[in-house]
């Protein structure tokens, strides 16, 4: 059965697309430093640290730079990599030379080459030049991959589908194991380890792990902590009474999701209810606006316009979502000061929330795709509170 993941003519299909604005922009090549941004266009993905990795591309080859700890990994034949160039490691072994040497092969160091940033981020302890300054040509900073990450294909829509439905089954281990006197970090631990475990006992060798992050996360806050909507105390015990805000997010070939549940402990009181109902209606209200089409600036002034209506603005703290796909945060934002419209393939976080002192956060946030007709919701854990009471 196929492995979970993008296929290789996807990754060519990426790379076409890619030189084609670059070309249309008048670059005879693209350079790329970013971990992520070189595991979009080849495949191979890696481990970012002071070590350099970079991907040259040009119309008929595809070279990167690795240090030695990487070429094995770099070489396999289902990555879309033609020719790998290797230095021991930093500061031993000039990975920046390697470059040079790497755009020389491809033709590039007298070439206008488009880079996603201007030399190797500094990361961990690394300090190198820039590529402008050691090569005779010239380069231009540019952010085409992260546009072309923006839209979704039918294969990135299917892993984040996957991964969602593990979410569903992750948070229903998570809601299981709730209870007064049980610490969040040590509850989100056993998840974790168990959920992982069913997930890879499921999918077998069609899973394959992208990074160091357990292929199922799971995270959440209790009590007055929620009121912190990115705190990371996860050490207070849970009360009875108390608000708990969820998230769990499954990764899975290469590509996440994100489900967020607002708990209560116990029977709620009149204000969690009330407050918990006026949550449940913004992230309604949000979701029925995004379509094709429609302003971005738009998704998050219907909702806060509806808060100020409920008496519960001043208790916000962020804007209403975000895009996701490899990583967990991805233009385009939901937000009244984003410019432009939104697309069908588009994937959203749609998570308006509040935050009350001395009683807590209220949040959802779940996984929505734009459709050319609308939305999909691609998360589907119980939002009503009585589904949601510990």
């Amino acid at each position: 059965m196929d492995k979970l993941r993008i296929s290789k003519d996807e990754y060519q299909e990426r790379v076409e697309s890619l030189l084609t604005t670059a070309h249309g922009d008048g670059y005879d090549g693209v350079v790329l430093f970013n971990a992520l941004n070189i595991q979009y266009v080849t495949g191979m993905y890696h481990l970012p640290t002071e070590r350099p990795c970079a991907v040259g591309v040009v119309d008929d080859q595809i070279e990167i730079v690795v240090p030695r700890l990487e070429q094995e990994h770099a070489e396999r034949d289902d990555f879309l990599i033609d020719d790998v160039h290797v230095y021991f490691d930093y500061p031993q072994g000039n990975p920046m030379e390697r470059v040079v040497e790497m755009c020389d092969n491809l033709g590039l160091t007298d070439a206008l080459i488009a880079v996603d940033s201007d030399g190797s981020p500094s990361r961990n302890g690394y300090t190198g030049p820039s590529l402008s300054s050691l090569i005779s040509g010239s380069v231009g900073v540019e952010d085409y991959v992260t546009t072309m990450r923006e839209r979704k294909s039918e294969t990135e829509i299917e892993l984040v589908r996957e991964a969602s439905t593990w979410a569903h089954y992750g948070h229903r281990l998570l809601q299981e194991k709730l209870e007064p006197g049980r610490r969040p970090v040590t509850i989100s631990a056993e998840v974790e380890a168990e959920g992982t475990k069913v997930l890879l006992d499921t999918l077998g060798e069609r899973y394959e792990m992208t990074s160091w992050a357990s292929p199922l996360q799971c995270n959440f806050t209790t009590g007055s902590v929620t009121a912190r909507p990115h705190s990371v105390d996860q050490t207070t015990q849970i009360q009875e009474g108390d608000n708990i805000v969820t998230i769990v997010k499954p990764n899975v070939g290469g590509y996440t999701t994100e489900l967020e549940r607002t708990l209560i402990v116990g029977e709620p009181s009149d204000d969690q209810r009330d407050y918990f109902a006026i949550m449940r209606e913004s992230q309604e209200i949000a979701i029925d606006t995004i379509e094709p089409g429609i302003e971005y600036s738009t998704v998050e002034e219907v909702v806060m316009n509806y808060y100020e209506e409920q008496g519960v603005r001043q208790y916000t703290q962020h804007h209403v979502g975000h895009n996701i796909g490899m990583e967990g945060h991805e233009r385009p934002f939901l937000d009244r000061e984003y410019e432009g419209t939104i697309s069908s393939g588009e994937l959203y976080t749609v998570e308006p929330g509040f935050y009350v002192p001395e009683i807590g956060g209220f949040r959802h946030s779940d996984t929505v795709l734009v459709t050319d007709d609308g939305t999909e919701t691609l998360t589907y854990y119980p939002r009503d509170i009585d589904d949601l009471i510990v």
